[in-house]
């Protein structure tokens, strides 16, 4: 028997001798005390367990922990174990990052202590001012596009024709549009775009009649057979097929700005006027697409060039570096346009509609899709079929592999020199791309 349990039983011990000695001294008292005792026995105690006593009990390790009954003896706190030692409703760290193994979701920026410190990267800079370009820029003359091709009324008529039959989700807004029958349930976008065409008769009736002339038969019957998308919830943007596309461990993805830096007409299209020249020139990849309208130039004699104001000629990366995950394609579309011609309040209108659509960024004559919808190059099409506008085409692909050398700032040029109608024009736009990686150094 423990020393506590002894002396528990000799307190009671004499407890019982005194109170024998007072039931002699005075029956009646001895009585009354006897009763009390008795009815204070037969009443039910609260105490589970000795206030103070301790126990064992099991931890979720295995081993055993400590319990001790509360003051009022109710019942025992919570199990006690040795630190780490967690208990069912306990929090379970489950950041990774400090176990010693360097795996999935960690890297040398993210978690140094399992997969050690980085290299630095020396092969492209850093973030800090990457809104502007660098003073000085190398040619890189493999990225020069020679040829932009005059479209003639059969290319263009061809453009079109092809649009109307793949009736993509652009193709079907801009009809829907042109339908003049709203709908309860239409996107907000088509409800712009149709304010922005009531706005513009003429540029609308010139719309319908050239997508009439391609397959279109009536904006109607064409809405009928394709309904219009809601661009902003059909499509999620892609994830990334590689954690950092084309970057590198060391550096991380490149960010990129490229935009029309500057345009010279060495040869004029017009020998009676001067040229007018403004470009629609859109950037797609496999997560974003972005379009710029470039502002028309001022009359441009031959041997003239303009520069772009540098927000107003960027087409990707317009509200910053962004990277572009893949690789990327340019479409450009040259106009050169009489001076009389509404084409580009037009546009400017349809890109301020095209605020109506989620996730779409508007800035000064430049738009910011998270699909490949635009509608612009389509408008500009059926336009320059309408007008004596003349529109001129280039494509090119910008690849992933290249895109983190490019980070360091290059220019190329788009051009092209050939005879059309009675008039020789030679046309060269400069295009300007810089960046920066994520951990830049340089």
């Amino acid at each position: 028997m423990s020393l506590r349990a002894i002396g528990t039983v000799a307190l009671l011990g004499l407890v019982a001798s005194a109170t024998a000695c007072a039931a002699g001294d005075n029956p009646t008292a001895g009585v009354e005390q006897q009763t009390d005792d008795t009815t204070e026995q037969q009443q039910p105690s609260d105490e589970v367990c000795v206030p103070g006593h301790q126990t064992t009990c099991p931890c979720p390790s295995g081993d055993e922990g400590i319990q001790v009954c509360n003051s009022d003896g109710s019942g025992f706190d919570s199990c006690e174990c040795a630190p780490g030692d967690l208990g069912p409703d306990d929090p379970v760290d489950t950041d990774p990052c400090g176990d010693g193994f360097c795996g999935a979701g960690e890297d040398c920026h993210t978690c140094t202590a399992d997969c050690g410190t980085c290299e630095p990267c020396n092969i492209a800079p850093s973030c800090d001012n990457s809104t502007v370009p660098p003073a000085n820029m190398p040619h890189w003359s493999q990225f020069d596009v020679p040829k932009m091709d005059y479209l003639d009324a059969v290319a263009l008529q061809q453009r079109l024709v092809d649009a109307v039959a793949e009736a993509g989700p652009e193709m079907r807004v801009l009809v829907a549009a042109l339908d003049n029958a709203p709908s309860l349930d239409e996107h907000p976008l088509v409800t712009s775009l149709r304010e922005v065409f009531d706005g513009h008769p003429a540029a609308a009736d010139a719309l319908r009649r050239q997508l009439n002339a391609a397959g279109m038969s009536t904006p109607a019957a064409y809405r009928a057979q394709h309904p219009e998308h809601r661009l902003a919830a059909e499509q999620d943007i892609q994830a990334y097929d590689v954690e950092y596309p084309g970057g590198s461990m060391e550096c991380g993805a490149p960010l990129l700005r490229v935009g029309v830096s500057k345009i010279k007409v060495h040869e004029e299209d017009d020998d009676i006027a001067n040229d007018i020249v403004y470009c629609v020139v859109q950037a797609e990849t496999m997560t974003a697409a972005e379009i710029r309208v470039t502002p028309k130039t001022p009359n441009l004699d031959e041997g003239d060039e303009y520069s772009f104001a540098l927000e107003a000629g960027v087409f990707w990366g317009q509200q910053g570096v962004v990277t572009p995950a893949g690789h990327m394609l340019i479409t450009y579309d040259c106009i050169e346009a009489d001076t009389t011609a509404g084409y580009q309040a037009l546009v400017d209108s349809i890109g301020q509609a095209a605020g109506q659509i989620g996730n779409v960024v508007e800035g000064e004559n430049g738009w910011i899709f998270d699909t490949t919808a635009a509608i612009a190059p389509i408008v500009s099409t059926g336009l320059a079929l309408d007008s004596d506008d003349h529109l001129f085409n280039a494509q090119q692909t910008i690849p992933l592999d290249q895109q983190l050398e490019l980070t360091n700032g290059a220019f190329w040029t788009v051009r092209r020199a050939g005879t059309h109608f009675f008039s020789d024009w030679d046309w060269e736009l400069t295009i300007n791309a810089w960046g920066c990686a994520e951990y830049g150094q340089l």
